[in-house]
C-alpha cells in the first residue's frame, strides 16, 4: 500500500514548488526538513542549508550542510546531525516532509538509516528525490510503501497531479 510519495525530475522543474502546494493544504501537522541552496549567506558562493519544517529559512553556520564545489570531510556528519535531528523533532506529526534527498548524503549512514526507519513507519511522507533517484536512493525507490512521481514541465502545473497526491495522502479534503 502506497503511503509515501516522492517527487523526482530534472533540476528546477518545480518539484519543491509542487510539494509546497500540497503541503499548504495539509490538514494536520507537518514535520521533517527542507534543504535550500542559496548565495545569501556567503554572497559569492552557493551553500546548502537544512531547515526544519516551520522554521525560518535563515542560512547560517548552524544549519549549513555544505558549500557548493568545496570538498568537505565534515559534510556527512552534518547530514547525520542536522537531518537526524529534524526527523527526531518530527515525532507526533501527521506528515513527514523530506525536501530533498540527493547524492550528497551518500556517506551519511546515520541519516540514511533515519530515513529508512521512517519509510517503514506509519506516518505518510511527502518528499523530493534528485534525479536519477534510483541511483542515489535505491532504498527509497524500491520500498513497497513508496510511489515515485516524475514531475515534468508538461505536468507540473496540472491540477490533477497535485490532487491525485492529495487524494492518496489524506482523501484530498482541504
Amino acid at each position: 500500500m502506497t503511503r509515501h510519495f516522492f517527487l523526482t525530475g530534472e533540476k528546477q522543474v518545480g518539484k519543491s514548488t509542487l510539494l509546497q502546494k500540497i503541503l499548504n493544504d495539509w490538514p494536520g501537522t507537518a514535520g521533517g526538513f527542507r534543504t535550500v541552496r542559496t548565495n545569501a549567506w556567503l554572497g559569492s558562493q552557493y551553500s546548502v542549508h537544512l531547515f526544519g519544517i516551520g522554521e525560518p529559512a535563515v542560512p547560517n553556520r548552524e544549519n549549513l550542510l555544505f558549500v557548493c564545489g568545496r570538498p568537505d570531510p565534515q559534510m556527512e556528519e552534518r547530514f547525520d546531525r542536522l537531518g537526524g535531528s529534524a526527523l527526531e523533532r518530527s515525532a507526533g506529526c501527521s506528515l513527514l516532509v523530506m525536501d530533498e534527498l540527493g547524492p550528497h548524503e551518500a556517506a551519511a549512514a546515520a541519516f540514511r538509516q533515519a530515513v529508512s526507519l521512517r519509510l517503514d513507519g506509519e506516518i505518510p511522507i511527502l518528499g523530493v528525490l534528485q534525479a536519477p533517484a534510483e541511483a542515489f536512493w535505491p532504498e527509497v525507490t524500491a520500498h513497497p510503501a513508496v510511489r515515485v512521481v516524475e514531475v515534468t514541465r508538461e505536468n507540473r502545473d496540472q491540477a490533477e497531479l497535485a490532487e491525485g497526491i492529495r487524494q492518496a495522502l489524506w482523501g484530498g479534503r482541504r
